[in-house]
């Protein structure tokens, strides 16, 4: 047999092992489209990596997203989808794991072994990641113990997890941005614009993965939850959507896209790419000519960290018919936006962020002075009028957060500083309160209960699964460990409060409440109303109801008028 011979055997065998592979693998047809996915377990399948919008790259660079259609070719074809896709452009993951084409969903869904030829449609949960605007990946978030968990209490529900764009290209702003805005281009808020046409996709395509697109809750945390509370309060999730879940959605201060703040990040940004540092009145077209790694360059030339970027690319105010039509708390969303909202927030949120060496108030009074220009584009008079009011408030809170150890967050630690200056626990609480704790009571109680939403709220206060510090304890992101069932740390009242949170998010996106009767028993979760403003705290030594009174009179502070922090 000669070498030749060898080679097309060879060939052979491949092109029949990957048929093999193909025809054993999941698959799912839209229109000519057939998606190849893997088998993550016995339970669960898995497609990664579906486009659900074009890339967003050239003339399309800082554009809406263009839906991704796949029953429109007249040509069949085969997309490998066995593994994420790449996630968006940001400074916090390597070169090539990050791409402008990576407006993506994942599906995670009970097999077909599972569902046994049943015709019944499942609920489906979409999950938006948090990163403060500017980092995140739906990669980083397995879906898989969740739908098992689902399968195994009886109710299979679908998990998806999109991506949106982050930074620059996701939350563009600056004069020339604003100016090509007022001209009609609607190029602000590009970010929450893709999570709208993810879920408009899902809920498009999703029957043909088993799922019911009259089921759909969204879910997320932090900036993803923040994403959610953009589209009800803006009404753009009507119809898309019945349910949501906010898992530490922030108070969020809306700012305008050619604010002096707005211009010093995009100018900054701007000024890391040579080819547009002398085009400030062209920026967008500019950004439009460049290369995909001209654009990585730029990110981190401009140092686009998380921990450095602060609030300069969240969402800005976009006006009448946009995404954030106005300060967030002045947004009256109408009854039956979205069918039921389960909302909560960590005990101890900010410990993660606040600093270390922190040994005096002065972060505290600069977290209140730096309150950007309210109403956004205000006048020098009215921006005075505003530093009045916050200087006011300084000298409350001040006095309302004692430089107390006990009174601190950690919260319930005592008088242990954990080796650092009691102004550390001081500035934690403060920043606890301000930026997760008033906010989500203002929601709640002025804009979803006003609206006749059915809302249920959490306290999660369970330290134990995952490794941090003392001074950290229950802070900022950890409860999602316990929602996706992958603890770090496995205690047995971890696992159980694991699964009991599970069933909670699963009943809640089943049924719109989290009561059912399904998995493990738990305690009762009563819905939140303005007669009975009670919270679920989750928290493995031993869930229970409490009031949602505690802290009241820091709160009231940070409600009574929240425009003068731009909220």
């Amino acid at each position: 047999m000669t070498l030749n011979h060898f080679k097309i055997l060879f060939q052979i065998i491949i092109v029949s092992l990957y048929a093999i592979t193909v025809e054993c693998a999941p698959t799912v047809v839209i229109g000519n489209t057939t998606f190849i996915g893997s088998q993550k377990t016995q339970d669960v399948e898995f497609f990664g990596g579906i486009p659900f919008a074009e890339a967003p790259v050239g003339n399309l660079r800082l554009m809406p997203p263009v839906p991704r259609l796949f029953n429109s070719s007249a040509r069949s074809e085969i997309v490998n989808a066995t593994d994420f896709g790449p996630s968006c452009i940001q400074t916090s993951l390597p070169i090539d794991e990050i791409s402008e084409d990576c407006l993506r969903v994942n599906i995670f869904k009970p097999s077909n072994s599972v569902v046994k030829g049943s015709t019944a449609l499942l609920p489906v949960m979409i999950w938006f990641y948090g990163g403060g605007f500017i980092v995140g990946t739906s990669s980083r978030y397995d879906g898989t113990p969740l739908v098992t968990r689902s399968v195994a209490r009886g109710t299979p529900t679908i998990v998806v997890s999109v991506n949106y764009r982050l930074g620059p290209l996701g939350f563009p702003r600056g004069d020339d941005v604003a100016q090509k805005f007022e001209e009609g281009s609607s190029l602000l808020n590009l970010g929450l614009q893709d999570g709208i046409a993810a879920i408009e996709w899902v809920k498009q395509n999703i029957e043909a993965f088993g799922g019911d697109p009259d089921k759909i809750t969204g879910f997320g945390e932090s900036a993803g939850a923040f994403t959610l509370e953009a589209m009800i309060l803006s009404e753009k999730i009507r119809g898309l959507a019945r349910g949501v879940i906010m898992e530490s959605t922030a108070g969020i201060s809306g700012t305008s896209p050619s604010s002096p703040q707005a211009n010093e990040a995009w100018n900054n940004f701007i000024s890391a790419i040579p080819l547009c540092q002398n085009k400030l009145e062209n920026t967008v077209d500019c950004l439009r000519s460049l290369t995909t790694p001209e654009i990585i360059q730029a990110y981190n030339t401009a140092g686009l960290f998380f921990n450095s970027s602060g609030m300069d690319w969240n969402p800005v105010i976009d006006g009448p018919g946009g995404l954030l039509p106005n300060l967030p708390s002045t947004l009256r969303p109408k009854e039956g936006v979205v069918d039921a909202v389960l909302i909560g927030e960590n005990l101890d949120e900010t410990t993660l962020f606040t600093p270390q060496n922190v040994n005096s108030s002065q972060s505290i009074m600069e977290s209140i002075l730096s309150s950007p220009p309210s109403p956004p584009n205000a006048s020098p008079a009215e921006r005075e009028a505003q530093l009045e009011k916050l200087q006011t408030v300084v000298k409350q809170v001040l006095e309302l957060y004692p430089n107390d150890p006990s009174l601190g967050a950690p919260f319930g630690t005592g008088n242990d500083t954990f080796g650092l200056d009691p102004e550390f626990k001081r500035t934690a609480a403060f920043s606890t309160d301000f930026a997760f704790l008033a906010p989500r009571r203002r929601l709640v109680n002025e804009q979803l209960l006003k609206a006749s939403i059915p809302t249920f709220s959490y306290l999660f206060a369970d330290p134990d699964a995952v490794p941090v510090p003392d001074f950290v304890n229950a802070t900022h992101s950890s409860e999602i460990f316990y929602v996706f069932g992958t603890l770090e740390v496995v205690t047995p009242k971890a696992k159980k409060l694991s699964y009991t949170m599970m069933d909670y998010w699963i009943s809640f996106t089943n049924s719109l409440n989290p009561n059912d009767l399904s998995g493990n028993k738990r305690p009762f979760w009563p819905e939140y109303t303005s007669n009975n403003q009670v919270l679920l705290r989750l928290d493995g030594r031993g869930t229970t109801t409490i009031r949602d009174d505690f802290h009241e009179k820091q709160t009231d502070v940070f409600n009574r008028d929240p425009s003068i922090f731009a909220q």
